[in-house]
């Protein structure tokens, strides 16, 4: 997993000046001060779109190459619950057990998110998160060459951390497509018509989709990457 903790540790090293405000509602933005300049805007547009980018190929790689490995997921709880239940009822525990810790650490990693974003500055905050995740990355790494299963508890806390800062700063999904392929249908089902004229008139490729097509493409990316050097 050496490679994924490159890649994430350069994903949070970007975003290292701290992140974008969130989007406010609308009764907030009324009373808000005046937007940033437009350089200073468009340069924060581009940071989050590198790191939503760096985010979705590195959470293609760390799925892959755990499933192929250790039949467990870095990012997909869905699959580790499912995995760790069907261990229980065939009386596995050992493994129940680990899936159960795969979990935990996952969710310590969304607490660490949730306690900095409620109590730290932005700037301290992000500079937190880039060296917290690099720390969990490369415990993983040293921890794992003893026991995969336990160098994958510290990367499954790691991935906590970031996923929630791609939710709750970048407000964007990152390690799962199937939103993201909901929204795309959605656009192609107006888009051809089959949802009434009005629906087709409204129907626009925007931003949204545009980031969707990304998280596909830079997941998958990293999904293939991560195969290859399984393989190799």
């Amino acid at each position: 997993m050496r490679a994924a903790s490159v890649l994430c540790g350069l994903a949070l090293a970007s975003a290292w000046r701290g992140p974008q405000p969130r989007v406010k509602p609308l009764t907030l933005r009324r009373a808000a001060p005046a937007a940033p300049p437009a350089p200073v805007a468009a340069a924060g547009n581009k940071v989050q779109k590198r790191l939503i980018a760096l985010l979705s190929f590195n959470a293609g790689v760390a799925d892959v190459v755990l499933f192929k490995k250790h039949g467990c997921f870095a990012t997909m709880m869905t699959g580790n619950l499912i995995k760790g239940t069907c261990a229980l009822v065939d009386a596995k525990f050992a493994d129940a057990r680990f899936f159960a810790a795969m979990i935990v650490s996952y969710l310590a990693g969304c607490s660490g998110q949730r306690i900095l974003d409620q109590r730290a500055t932005p700037r301290t905050k992000s500079r937190v998160i880039a060296l917290a995740t690099f720390l969990l990355f490369r415990c993983s790494d040293v921890f794992g060459g003893a026991s995969a299963r336990r160098g994958a508890l510290w990367l499954a806390a790691g991935f906590g951390l970031v996923n929630a800062v791609s939710v709750d700063v970048l407000l964007t999904i990152t390690w799962m497509l199937t939103i993201h392929m909901q929204k795309l249908t959605n656009y192609a089902t107006d888009a051809v018509g089959l949802s009434g004229a009005k629906a087709k008139a409204s129907a626009k490729f925007g931003p949204v989709l545009r980031r969707s097509c990304v998280v596909l493409a830079l997941f998958a990316a990293g999904v293939g990457a991560g195969h290859y050097f399984c393989e190799a």
